[in-house]
């Protein structure tokens, strides 16, 4: 079952170049190609360990329910943390962070970057709840949920597709925060020790950091412009960081979300 949802996710994902190159044709797709791989490649590499060490982790203690809970959620805000945190910047910086990243000729792929930055955060927060269904062998609810989910994204792409690449990529956003993500959390909140509730009061407590950073980062940037992009950057991003940091440690839960994953950061680093 969770091949088979893999291969479903896989099939309706990969859909959107397809689609685009059919109707736009190959400068399109190149477009929307390298907006997205400069998101979403650098959030599988983030991921993938992470699976690695954690999945197995949650296995063991199938026995130990309130362990089990402790342990997911500990690890679901950390990368909460993380995702709005980074999509904040990128959303703020995605002209900069694209022609730095990609160079002059791929300016117009900017602004499908920043279409693409709330599917970002969602992906890590889907991903990690997929954990749950897997741990618990719950194999056919991940199988139904995930097929769901490819047709919500299939017709998200056919829903943006007549706006061009860019309208491709705000609707697969929009549908993953207000369509995707709420059904993943019923469906995996239905059974086992960690309920929808769970998911989204953490999903809600780190939604202001998100908004701090994003318009903190935005008005430093509408300030330096005029500024090569590189120097955007090097001025804007540890502003941003700054503003996190503030509204981190000014919120207790935020602050015992960071100790975690510095924790998280350790284990994984051990893992060979």
């Amino acid at each position: 079952n969770r091949t088979a949802s893999d291969f479903i996710t896989s099939v309706a994902r990969g859909s959107d170049n397809l689609l685009i190159g059919r109707v736009f044709g190959p400068g399109a797709v190149g477009l929307y190609s390298r907006a997205s791989d400069l998101l979403m490649r650098p959030l599988e590499q983030f991921l993938s360990p992470i699976n690695a060490v954690f999945l197995p982790a949650l296995s063991r203690l199938q026995s130990h329910p309130e362990r089990y809970r402790s342990t997911f959620l500990r690890v679901y805000e950390a990368i909460a943390l993380i995702g709005f945190l980074f999509t904040g910047l990128f959303l703020a910086l995605a002209r900069p962070l694209t022609l730095v990243m990609l160079g002059q000729k791929w300016e117009q792929a900017a602004i499908i970057v920043g279409g693409f930055t709330i599917a970002a955060f969602c992906v890590p927060l889907a991903n990690s709840s997929t954990w749950l269904f897997t741990s618990q062998g719950r194999g056919r609810d991940l199988l139904v949920a995930q097929s769901i989910n490819a047709c919500v994204t299939f017709s998200s792409f056919i829903i943006g597709l007549p706006f061009g690449p860019v309208g491709v990529a705000i609707a697969f956003s929009v549908a993953s925060l207000l369509v995707r993500l709420p059904i993943l959390y019923f469906a995996v909140g239905r059974r086992g020790p960690v309920r929808t509730t769970d998911l989204w009061m953490r999903f809600v407590r780190h939604l202001p950091l998100w908004i701090v950073v994003f318009v903190v980062t935005w008005l430093t940037r509408t300030l330096v412009g005029s500024l090569a992009p590189l120097l955007q950057l090097i001025i804007c991003g540890p502003v941003g960081l700054i503003a996190a940091a503030a509204v981190i440690y000014n919120s207790t839960p935020q602050r015992k979300v960071a100790l975690h994953l510095l924790e998280i950061l350790r284990e994984l680093k051990k893992k060979p």
